[in-house]
Protein backbone atom coordinates (compact mmCIF):
# COMPACT_ATOMS: atom_id res chain seq x y z
CA UNK A 1 0.00 0.00 0.00
CA UNK A 2 0.87 3.39 -0.75
CA UNK A 3 2.83 5.22 1.71
CA UNK A 4 0.42 8.25 1.48
CA UNK A 5 -3.07 5.83 2.13
CA UNK A 6 -1.71 3.89 4.93
CA UNK A 7 -1.04 7.46 6.82
CA UNK A 8 -4.35 8.62 5.57
CA UNK A 9 -5.70 5.76 7.01
CA UNK A 10 -4.51 6.00 10.19
CA UNK A 11 -5.47 9.86 10.42
CA UNK A 12 -9.13 8.77 9.14
CA UNK A 13 -9.67 6.24 12.44
CA UNK A 14 -8.90 9.30 14.66
CA UNK A 15 -11.82 12.38 12.70
CA UNK A 16 -13.01 10.45 9.87
CA UNK A 17 -14.67 7.23 9.33
CA UNK A 18 -11.90 4.82 8.07
CA UNK A 19 -12.17 4.32 4.18
CA UNK A 20 -13.53 0.86 3.52
CA UNK A 21 -11.37 -1.63 1.25
CA UNK A 22 -12.89 -0.99 -1.74
CA UNK A 23 -11.94 2.88 -1.35
CA UNK A 24 -8.49 2.30 -0.42
CA UNK A 25 -7.75 -0.10 -3.12
CA UNK A 26 -9.32 2.12 -6.20
CA UNK A 27 -7.06 5.21 -4.66
CA UNK A 28 -4.24 2.83 -4.70
CA UNK A 29 -5.21 1.76 -8.62
CA UNK A 30 -5.31 5.45 -9.53
CA UNK A 31 -2.12 5.80 -7.44
CA UNK A 32 -0.49 2.83 -9.38
CA UNK A 33 -1.61 4.36 -12.43
CA UNK A 34 -0.36 7.74 -12.10
CA UNK A 35 2.96 6.23 -11.09
CA UNK A 36 3.32 4.22 -14.34
CA UNK A 37 2.73 7.79 -15.94
CA UNK A 38 5.97 8.98 -14.43
CA UNK A 39 4.51 12.12 -14.03
CA UNK A 40 5.05 14.20 -10.94
CA UNK A 41 3.11 13.54 -8.10
CA UNK A 42 2.31 16.21 -6.02
CA UNK A 43 -1.53 14.92 -4.94
CA UNK A 44 -3.20 16.22 -1.70
CA UNK A 45 -5.18 13.57 -0.01
CA UNK A 46 -7.90 13.53 2.50
CA UNK A 47 -10.46 11.24 4.02
CA UNK A 48 -14.03 12.42 3.41
CA UNK A 49 -16.43 12.25 6.73
CA UNK A 50 -18.60 9.65 4.71
CA UNK A 51 -15.61 7.04 4.88
CA UNK A 52 -14.48 8.03 1.34
CA UNK A 53 -10.93 9.04 0.27
CA UNK A 54 -10.31 12.44 -2.01
CA UNK A 55 -7.56 13.24 -3.97
CA UNK A 56 -6.29 16.17 -5.70
CA UNK A 57 -3.99 16.19 -8.47
CA UNK A 58 -2.52 19.59 -9.76
CA UNK A 59 -0.24 19.18 -12.74
CA UNK A 60 0.48 22.46 -15.10
CA UNK A 61 -2.68 23.73 -15.85
CA UNK A 62 -4.73 20.64 -14.84
CA UNK A 63 -6.27 19.81 -11.57
CA UNK A 64 -7.47 16.42 -11.26
CA UNK A 65 -10.28 16.36 -8.29
CA UNK A 66 -11.13 12.33 -7.64
CA UNK A 67 -12.99 10.80 -4.90
CA UNK A 68 -13.11 7.18 -4.02
CA UNK A 69 -16.11 5.83 -2.48
CA UNK A 70 -16.79 2.86 -0.86
CA UNK A 71 -19.26 1.73 -2.68
CA UNK A 72 -16.71 1.17 -5.43
CA UNK A 73 -17.34 4.39 -7.97
CA UNK A 74 -15.27 7.43 -8.04
CA UNK A 75 -16.52 10.71 -8.25
CA UNK A 76 -14.35 13.03 -10.35
CA UNK A 77 -13.88 16.85 -11.92
CA UNK A 78 -10.84 18.01 -14.00
CA UNK A 79 -10.75 21.56 -14.31
CA UNK A 80 -7.98 23.80 -16.46
CA UNK A 81 -7.15 27.01 -15.50
CA UNK A 82 -10.54 26.78 -13.03
CA UNK A 83 -12.69 25.53 -15.90
CA UNK A 84 -14.21 22.44 -15.60
CA UNK A 85 -13.78 20.40 -18.47
CA UNK A 86 -15.35 17.10 -17.23
CA UNK A 87 -16.69 15.48 -14.16
CA UNK A 88 -18.66 12.34 -13.71
CA UNK A 89 -19.43 9.39 -10.96
CA UNK A 90 -18.49 6.17 -12.18
CA UNK A 91 -17.15 2.93 -11.34
CA UNK A 92 -13.15 2.59 -11.43
CA UNK A 93 -13.12 0.20 -14.81
CA UNK A 94 -14.90 3.82 -16.83
CA UNK A 95 -12.80 6.18 -14.99
CA UNK A 96 -9.72 5.01 -16.55
CA UNK A 97 -10.33 6.09 -19.78
CA UNK A 98 -12.23 9.01 -18.74
CA UNK A 99 -8.98 9.98 -16.75
CA UNK A 100 -6.41 9.18 -19.65
CA UNK A 101 -8.07 11.29 -22.02
CA UNK A 102 -7.72 14.11 -19.83
CA UNK A 103 -4.30 13.35 -19.30
CA UNK A 104 -2.98 13.41 -22.97
CA UNK A 105 -4.33 17.10 -22.84
CA UNK A 106 -1.51 18.06 -21.02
Amino acid sequence: MHAQITELVKVAGTYHLVPNDIAQNNAEKVLDYIDDLNLERNIRFRPTQSGSLFMAWNIGDWEYDMECLKNGYIIFTFTKSGYERASGCVLFDDFIPQFEKYLLML
